[in-house]
């Protein structure tokens, strides 16, 4: 499960950069992918038309509506990875357990160029969205490997 503030905007997209990739490899039934947003402000809404435009020119289609993050998810969930520190804290504050606690992860923990949070485009320009873009698709693409050695698929 990815997360963010909203989820309209940097979860949904990392959402649907993982599905495509499932999706090209055929595993669909083998991974399951999810969104949320630690609050509810944009509950039920489509991700931002900015992120949709930016996915769609790269071929990536988001089809997400926003909700937010809950006990269940956090424990249906074998993997949490958080957009930012503010994500991050405010998800290990709904987890239970270490093990629970354990599943946190800051999503750029994979990213081959940097560490830190994934930039909120919400309040800027389309660069903003091109560089989430841009921080998404190489790490949701070092994730995926992961997950493929995790299961064996090579």
């Amino acid at each position: 499960m990815f997360i963010c503030t909203g989820n309209i905007c940097r979860s949904p997209l990392a959402h649907a950069v993982l599905n495509h990739l499932i999706k090209q490899e055929g595993l669909t039934d083998r991974v399951e992918v999810e969104s949320s947003g630690t609050s509810a402000y944009h509950v039920g809404e489509s991700a931002d038309s900015r992120m949709r435009q930016t996915a769609l020119s790269h071929g990536v289609d988001i089809k997400n509506y926003s909700k937010k993050l809950t006990r269940g998810f956090i424990e249906e969930y074998d993997l949490l990875l958080t957009m930012d520190s503010s994500n991050y804290r405010d998800t290990l504050s709904l987890c239970r357990t270490p093990e629970e606690k354990n599943k946190v992860i800051m999503f750029r923990e994979f990213d081959p160029e940097g560490y830190g949070d994934v930039p909120d485009p919400w309040y800027g320009g389309m660069d903003g969205f091109e560089e989430v873009w841009e921080i998404t698709w190489r790490t949701c693409n070092v994730l995926f490997d992961k997950i493929k050695k995790d299961l064996n698929i090579y």
